[in-house]
Parts: structure tokens; C-alpha cells; sequence
């Protein structure tokens, strides 16, 4: 079924995080800790969900620098680990795909939608700052609901806000940990296979997988 209503993730699938990712390797000393600061952020917003409590997106990705900090021998504050997040956090850019492939999306009657697990001042400050906030016709922040994806009242809140039936509303994301999600939560899906990434192997798979954004418009757009 072609869907009609496309939820976007915004980190990583359609914005390119390679700044942020520079100001914490700056800030932990190493690029090769990157990628154990983002797994750690992730785990500690599923742990905020599982435990029924809610601090900011950016509050977690500042208390994971810490931990990764303090495991390699790094003193840092949170107050330090917040100056080096959460300007990065909200200037980065969108890939090179992506305004073309949402306007197409746009143009053929898509209804577009994003969803983050940012805060609501900071994803409207990123779609701002990237020239893509007037693309979607909703924008919702997880700090709504006060858990964080993949839970499935995420998605299920999501449908709702939007008056979206899930079997006809497709998550769009570059995390096989969002797309099996909201498979999971009767939604479709569609995995972008940026640099990186790939689904998740014990996942349940997405329906389409895209290269990128301009791709998903030429799935799409029949």
C-alpha cells in the first residue's frame, strides 16, 4: 500500500550530524569515541523511557559525553559537555538530497511530517536553520509525550496528531531501531541506507529501502 502520510526522523536522516560529531570528538579528544557517545545517548534515552522519567535530548547526549569522558580517564561537566552540544546540535545542515526529494514528496500530496526526539525548541531551530521547516505539516518533538522513539506510543502519537491511519503512514529513517519500531507499532517503513548505517539484523525489516531521500521520491511518485 502506498502510503499517504511520511513521518521523517530528522538526526542523521536528513540532517547531516558530521558537526556534531566534530565538537564531541573535540571535546572527548578522539573521533574514535563518537560513535560510543551516540550508542550511549541512545541507550540512556531508552533507559529515561523504560523508567517512566524525561530530561531533553540534548541533556542526555551532554550526561553520555560525560560518562564516555569519565571512562577514558576525561573530566567533563555537564555544563562543558552542553557548550560543545547544543549549538552543533542546531546548525547542522541537510544532506545534499534532501530539499529536492521533499519538495517532490510535497508536490505529489504527500503529507510530511517530522518527528524527533529533540526538544521543541531545538528541532525548530534545526529545520529552521537548514531551509526545511516550511516542507512539513506537522512538526512533533517527543518532549510532547515524554518518551523517547522506539517506543511504540511514540509512533501511535504520532499517527493521532496527524489524523494518520499507521497502515498508511511510512517512517522514513537512517536507524534500523526507528524503522523496526514503528514496524512494530503497525506502521510501514522506510530504512535510508546513509554511511553507516544499516538495519537492524533481529529487527523487523523495513518495506523499502532508499539510498536517500531523492530515491524515496522515485519509489513514491507513481
Amino acid at each position: 500500500m502506498t502510503p499517504k502520510t511520511l513521518i521523517f526522523d530528522i538526526n542523521e536522516t536528513l540532517l547531516d550530524m558530521d558537526e556534531v560529531k566534530s565538537a564531541v570528538a573535540d571535546a572527548l579528544g578522539s573521533d574514535a569515541l563518537v560513535p560510543l557517545w551516540f550508542s550511549t545517548l541512545l541507550h540512556y534515552s531508552l533507559v529515561e523511557t523504560t523508567c517512566e522519567r524525561f530530561h531533553d535530548f540534548s541533556d542526555i547526549g551532554a550526561a553520555a559525553m560525560v560518562m564516555v569522558g569519565h571512562s577514558q580517564g576525561i573530566a567533563l561537566d555537564l555544563n562543558t559537555a552542553r557548550s560543545h552540544i547544543v549549538p552543533a546540535m542546531t546548525s547542522i545542515p541537510p544532506h545534499d538530497d534532501v530539499i529536492k526529494g521533499l519538495s517532490q514528496l510535497k508536490e505529489a500530496g504527500f503529507t510530511l511530517v517530522a518527528l524527533s526526539n529533540s526538544s521543541k525548541s531545538g528541532l525548530t531551530k534545526q529545520l529552521d536553520n537548514a531551509k526545511i521547516s516550511t516542507f512539513f505539516n506537522y512538526i512533533l518533538s517527543v518532549e510532547s509525550i515524554r518518551k523517547y522513539k522506539p517506543s511504540p506510543s511514540v509512533y501511535h502519537w504520532a499517527c493521532n496528531q496527524t489524523e494518520a491511519k499507521p497502515d498508511e503512514t511510512m517512517m522514513v529513517a537512517a536507524h534500523g531501531w526507528d524503522t523496526s519500531g514503528a514496524k512494530a507499532a503497525g506502521l510501514q517503513s522506510a530504512f535510508v541506507t546513509r554511511p553507516g548505517k544499516m538495519e537492524y539484523p533481529l529487527g523487523i525489516p523495513a518495506d523499502i529501502t532508499v539510498t536517500d531521500i531523492q530515491h524515496l521520491a522515485d519509489i513514491l511518485i507513481r
